[in-house]
């Protein structure tokens, strides 16, 4: 195990061999064990993908304000976005996360946000490769939880899931890179 995570640091893996390896981890490890035990290290796989995603989405979609990176990770949604106001939200990756963008990280997770809320509003909330991960059964509450607390969310996934369309977000727009979809979910 160590020494697949030493190759997905080092890159010495192209981008779906990472991403093969990590979910290999998951299903030995479980998404939570996983993260405890990598996560003052973890970098996403997709990390130029997602970056280039963001950059498109801060001209062409006018993503900018007070912004939640939500499972904020190693900081990538944070580093695009850091002439904004940005705060990051990860259970695993803190210490990570304030080393690589110099921002507060508050550890929570999905089960904190919808028993507590976010507290806080935000004019857009980006969750990059995280809201897959979330029980289906709890999506509809953080989904809630969310939605009282910004009018505009960016899920960035490497699949279709999770669709947050429902009672609280419609699909406003999306763009696509490789397998990466990002989609901005509006408030209604």
């Amino acid at each position: 195990m160590l020494y697949v995570i030493y190759l997905i640091r080092n890159q010495k893996l192209d981008c779906g061999d990472k991403m093969d390896a990590i979910i290999n981890e998951y299903k030995k490890y479980g998404v939570d064990r996983f993260y405890k035990l990598h996560g003052h290290y973890y970098e996403n796989p997709h990390k130029d993908i997602v970056e280039s995603l963001l950059r498109e989405a801060r001209t062409q979609w006018k993503v900018e304000g007070n912004i939640l990176d939500l499972c904020c990770g190693s900081g990538e949604v944070s580093n695009i976005f850091s002439d904004c106001n940005v705060e990051g939200i990860d259970p695993y990756t803190k210490e990570l996360y304030e080393a690589n963008t110099n921002n507060n990280c508050r550890e929570m997770t999905f089960k904190d946000i919808v028993q507590h809320g976010l507290e806080r509003q935000y004019d857009f909330v980006i969750c990059s490769y995280a809201m897959h991960l979330c029980e289906k059964s709890m999506l509809p509450m953080l989904l809630y939880r969310i939605s009282e607390s910004s009018d505009n969310l960016v899920i960035i996934t490497p699949h279709k899931k999770p669709n947050c369309n429902g009672d609280f977000f419609k699909e406003s727009k999306r763009m696509k890179k490789e397998r990466t979809l990002m989609i901005w979910y509006k408030n209604f």
